[in-house]
């Protein structure tokens, strides 16, 4: 120990002798294990712990089939008769998401919510931060009577609503109308797959088999492979007890984990933790290069140490000493990097970039993360120091202490390595960026389908306990007029979905001239129930037929419009217009029933995208809302020659005054629509840029320095050379040859890593491929040009040296 203690003395006498160096080292280790630290505290929440489950890893997500092999939720019916015939899980919980406008309040509001079964927290094993949860007969699954008006609120609206009070489960508010009494508040990093605000008991009918609304949830006594195998017979049994509704239908499990995050998205941050971990790699080289300089810069003082009785351990675990002193003083420093990276980080990134999961914050694993990435990190750039130490010519060292004599062969090359290192890494790293701009390029040039410039956004909640289908009908016909009339306005339309918006609704159908077959076996498409001039407010080309008209009525015979997709798949040979089909429909003001229709389709339209995760392919029928209302939102489109930005005050001001207590939100514009559908690649596209620039710069930095050094060690036999009769430009290139060199190692084995790490890039590019020939010989391009403008600052150097200034130096 009293060793160790004069070590860490005489390294801190060593440090201060220095401050520039040491300070430098300091700063670029801070900031490199800083943002490795910053990226892991992202890993651990996102991909390491995504939520705050018991034994999350074992909860299995479970849907059913149809028998073309489209993934739906699972019918009311169907989750009872699992959860009665399952003896593989030892609980299965469901949910479906729903909105609520609350009031009772500070202010009326719209907040997000979900009605689940009794037992789900049990399920997931999440305990309340207060109160309790719902008791087993609270829900209403299987019986006649209701469930119970209580409710369980998030512990973010707890505080902001009710001011964090405990009286608050005292409280009752009301959710659509309907007062609920507080019972409970759930764990503040709670979430059920997304950001919910107020959970209530759900009521499920037992008969119903057509209505696929349900998530269910459950936790496994045996292997994934056994419960698929016991709910796939169940599924088959369903199929023959009710071969109407579930004929050809089966079971899929999947586990929680594997469907919280994409895996495009699993890959980019993989990738990103991968950039940032090679631009800490690129510091350190950096560090061991200048490290080992003044290691060789001290070799006389060895072996004067040496000569004087010191062992050659004694001298390497000095070494080794200072270098973690720095390293673990730097990663101290990239610990108040990291805390100030994750502070600010909400401020700088889009909220749709990170999905929302647990918090992100510097817990105790990123303490130990940082700590231990420190310690590496100190071993490691240390070693070459080290190894200079180990391999130290005690009267060769003392002998080139007279004169700037040039190191070893053996320091030479391994100088050379790590620079040729930090270029073969920069390079991949450049490559990769490249290439997700390309990518994120191809994708912001995808055809929408319409025309998204100009037009405002708003979406409407109308809670059908106070707005019944007749109500919301007129509403949104006052709503419309009234739009319509603001100046500036050109075209107005709303629908339950705009472009972009996703459609969230799809419906089962079958041509009416198609063999009878059970229901369960018919196709499926896409559903929206739009107004009169929705087509043509949005640009949507209408390419054959008629869109919607005022005569489309709640009166008149059901009448739809489809796309193209559908058109193709269905109708491949034939016009379908003019023809009918057979359509099980949600019945008005409800999604919960389902009525079977055969309207007649009236025009074909063209493919839009309804957001960027979905092929802008997939069939889609589109149904007059006068004749269906069946969602609770209504989305209005406002197409004007004033903007967005000055006619979304316009629009909220209209609407608010048609009804005060109308609940408003989502208001923007398509064009903003459409920009976040790219906020996560377009901000994973930026770090990773910014990552490529800075190891760009650090192996920069690193080829002229290395040169630099040569050019001084070599000064005395430059000079001879030049008194021999060698001339400036033999010089210069004999400098360009060294350097350029370096970075044409450096290159060949980057390329090879940019073809290995194709296999990765894949999952996450658009439209390009991982091993683009013209990018990699590009960035090769600007590697090599870059590398020799740094090569050349030294070697002109070189080739200005006065031959008698140098020898009467040496």
């Amino acid at each position: 120990m009293a060793t160790l203690v004069n070590d860490i003395r005489f390294g801190i006498r060593i440090l201060t002798r220095s401050p520039v160096i040491t300070l430098w080292v300091i700063l670029a280790l801070a900031l490199g294990i800083g943002a490795s630290s910053a990226m892991f505290s992202v890993v651990d929440a996102m991909l390491l712990h995504p939520v705050d489950y018991t034994n999350p890893s074992q909860l299995m997500l479970l849907w059913e089939r149809n028998a073309d092999g489209v993934r739906w939720r699972t019918s009311g019916g169907d989750f009872l008769d699992w959860r009665k015939q399952s003896k593989s899980f030892s609980d299965l919980a469901a949910w479906t998401n729903a909105p609520y406008a609350m009031t009772r309040t500070d202010r009326p509001q719209q907040v997000a919510g979900a009605t689940v079964t009794a037992n789900l927290f049990r399920t997931l094993g999440v305990r309340p931060a207060l109160g309790r949860t719902f008791r087993d007969d609270e829900d209403a699954i299987g019986r006649t009577d209701a469930a119970a008006r209580v409710a369980m609120i998030s512990y973010q609206l707890w505080q902001d609503s009710f001011g964090g009070r405990v009286d608050v489960l005292s409280k009752s508010v009301e959710l659509n109308g309907i007062p609920y009494n507080i019972i409970g508040v759930t764990p503040s990093d709670f979430q059920l797959l997304t950001r919910r605000q107020v959970w209530v008991p759900i009521t499920i009918n037992p008969v119903d088999r057509d209505y696929h609304y349900l998530f269910v949830v459950g936790r496994p006594r045996v292997s994934r492979e056994n419960s698929l195998a016991e709910m796939t017979a169940i599924a088959r049994n369903l199929s023959r007890e009710y071969p109407d509704s579930n004929s050809g239908w089966t079971v899929e499990v999947q586990q929680l984990l594997d469907w919280l995050l994409s895996s495009t998205f699993r890959i980019r941050l993989v990738l990103l933790f991968g950039a940032v971990m090679m631009v800490l790699l690129i510091t350190c080289i950096n560090v061991a290069g200048l490290l080992m300089t003044r290691a060789l810069a001290r070799s006389r003082e060895m072996a004067v140490r040496v000569a004087l009785g010191a062992s050659q351990t004694r001298l390497i675990r000095q070494l080794l000493t200072e270098n973690l002193m720095l390293a673990l003083t730097g990663g101290a420093a990239g610990l108040g990097v990291a805390w100030a990276l994750i502070r600010i980080a909400p401020t700088i990134i889009p909220p749709a970039a990170i999905p929302a999961t647990v918090p992100i914050e510097l817990n105790a694993a990123v303490v130990w993360f940082t700590l231990g990435l420190a310690a590496a990190t100190g071993v490691i750039f240390g070693l070459a120091p080290a190894e200079a130490g180990l391999r130290l010519d005690v009267q060769g060292s003392l002998k080139e202490g007279s004169r700037s004599s040039t190191t070893g062969r053996g320091h030479r090359l391994l100088r050379q390595a790590l620079v040729a290192l930090q270029v073969a890494v920069a390079l991949m790293l450049v490559v990769s960026a490249t290439l997700m701009s390309q990518s994120l390029n191809n994708l912001t040039q995808i055809d929408p389908g319409f025309d998204m410039k100009n037009v405002a956004t708003v979406r409407l909640f109308l809670p059908a306990a106070q707005y019944p289908a007749p109500r919301a009908l007129a509403l949104r016909r006052q709503a419309l007029e009234r739009l319509q009339a603001i100046p500036g306005v050109d075209s107005v339309t709303a629908g339950s979905n705009l472009p972009l918006s996703n459609v969230d609704m799809k419906v089962s159908f079958d041509r009416d001239d198609s063999p009878p077959r059970p229901a369960a076996e018919w196709p499926t498409a896409g559903y929206a129930t739009v107004s009169t001039g929705y087509f043509a407010a949005l640009r949507i080309p209408l390419k054959s037929g008629r869109a919607f008209e005022a005569t489309d009525s709640e009166s008149s015979p059901p009448v739809v419009v489809v796309n193209e997709a559908f058109a193709e798949r269905y109708f491949p040979t034939e016009n379908p217009v003019g023809k009918r089909i057979s359509l099980d429909r949600p019945v008005l003001g409800s999604k919960d029933v389902l009525e079977s229709i055969h309207p007649q389709i009236v025009g074909v339209v063209g493919n839009v995208r309804f957001g960027l995760e979905t092929p802008d392919r997939d069939p889609t029928v589109y149904a007059p809302d006068s004749q269906n209302i069946f969602s609770w939102f209504t989305w209005f489109a406002v197409r004007g020659s004033r903007g967005p930005a000055a006619l979304n005050d316009a629009v909220r001001n209209q609407l608010t005054q048609l009804a005060a207590d109308l609940s408003l939100d989502q208001a923007g514009s398509l064009e903003q629509t459409f920009a976040s559908q790219f906020s996560q690649p377009k901000f994973q596209s930026t770090l990773m840029n910014a990552f490529a620039v800075i190891a760009l710069l650090l192996a920069l930095i690193g080829i002229y320095g290395v040169n630099a050094y040569a050019v001084a060690q070599r000064r005395h036999e430059i000079g001879v050379r030049m008194e021999l009769g060698a001339t400036p430009g033999s010089i210069l290139r004999t400098a360009l040859y060294a350097g350029m060199r370096l970075t044409l190692v450096g290159l060949g084995a980057g390329l090879l890593g940019a073809v290995a790490a194709a296999s990765l890039l894949r999952g996450v590019l658009v439209g390009v491929s991982a091993t683009d020939p013209a990018t990699l010989a590009g960035v090769a391009a600007l590697l090599a040009g870059a590398s020799l403008m740094a090569s050349y600052l030294p070697a002109h150097r070189a080739m200005r040296v006065q031959p008698a200034a140098a020898l009467r130096q040496e």
